[in-house]
């Protein structure tokens, strides 16, 4: 079987300290096995194709059906039949697990900061601190802040 390698996140240089070679060969193998290679908020399992899709009232929620499934989960984990109305057509997509910090610090990597997520449930858990993020470099980059900010 072909296994295609597995295509690192963009880290900012300044961070790269924290994911070298422990992180690559100690953490994250330890958090999956302890995840049991699925994501630990929704149930996907890692390294597969599953169909996805979203429900029409609710944008935020995904559903997710494996290959050979008989019912749909939801972002939770929670099953439901395969009856359920989904919005649009289903699209495959190729789970790969990553290890999330709860609390958003690289390099606090105790046992309990660190989660097995897919890539869907650790975006929408980054959501906040992304958007966080993206505030302050645009704030940073205006003069007229940064001269209101000035002694």
């Amino acid at each position: 079987m072909h296994t295609t390698p597995e295509v690192p996140m963009p880290i900012r240089p300044e961070l790269r300290k924290f994911y070298g070679r422990h992180w690559r060969q100690v953490i994250r193998p330890r958090i999956l096995a302890r995840a049991r290679n699925r994501c630990e908020q929704c149930g996907k399992p890692n390294r597969t194709t599953v169909l996805v899709a979203r429900a029409p009232d609710l944008p935020d929620v995904q559903y997710w059906i494996g290959v050979r499934s008989k019912s749909w989960r939801d972002c939770h984990g929670q099953s439901f039949p395969s009856t359920i109305k989904i919005l649009g057509q289903p699209r495959g997509i190729r789970v790969v697990l990553t290890v999330a910090h709860l609390n958003w610090i690289p390099g606090d990597d105790r046992e309990e900061n660190l989660r097995a997520l897919c890539q869907w449930c650790h975006l929408h858990h980054d959501r906040a601190q992304h958007k966080f993020v993206r505030c302050a470099r645009k704030d940073a980059q205006r003069p007229l802040l940064a001269a209101l900010e000035a002694p």
